[in-house]
């Protein structure tokens, strides 16, 4: 639960999208080695992730 101010909950959130992108940008590295060998379903205040073999976009909201 968050106890601080609205801007401070959109400060975490603008953050952990960026994570939720870096995450994204992992998971397609790790398929580009070892095509067909990654799948990822991951939710993070702001963003998910879901896939199999590559393509992976966080999709943020």
């Amino acid at each position: 639960m968050h106890t601080g101010s609205a801007d401070e909950l959109r400060a975490k959130e603008r953050r952990s999208q960026e994570i939720g992108r870096q995450i994204a940008d992992l998971l397609n590295e790790a398929a580009r080695i070892a095509p067909g060998a990654v799948s990822a379903q991951v939710t993070g205040l702001g963003f998910s992730i879901r896939g199999s073999g590559g393509n992976f976009t966080a999709r943020l909201g």
